[in-house]
Parts: structure tokens; sequence; C-alpha cells
């Protein structure tokens, strides 16, 4: 069990060196990219998501209160 955590860790490590040693700066630019777009793109969905949930909510509580 440990050389399965050690393998992952180990795996984190040289990913983390990767993008240190990149002289390019490749890798950089998909990670900056990401932090900069998708996720805020991913939070706002998230927030949609919220507010198409309590929409159909009270869509479906107005069609079916004079039947509570």
């Amino acid at each position: 069990m440990r050389r399965r955590g050690a393998a992952k860790v180990n795996a984190l490590l040289r990913c983390a060196l990767r993008f240190h040693r990149d002289e390019r700066g490749d890798a950089l630019e998909y990670v900056l990219v990401a932090a900069v777009f998708v996720l805020p793109l991913m939070a706002l969905f998230d927030k949609l998501k919220d507010i198409l949930g309590d929409y159909f909510a009270m869509i479906s509580f107005y069609v079916g209160w004079p039947f509570l």
C-alpha cells in the first residue's frame, strides 16, 4: 500500500518538476489558460446550474400547489 502511495507522490513531483524545467513555457501556457478561462467558467456553470434548479423547483411548486 505504501508503494502505491509513494508512486503517486513521485508522479506528482515529476509533473511539478516538469513544469519547472520547461524552457519553452508550453505546459505553463496550458495551465495559465485553464486558470484564467476554465476555472471561472466552471464556477459560472455551477452557479447557473443552481439557478436553473431553483427555477424548475419553483415551476413544479406552482404547478402542483393547488393539489397539495
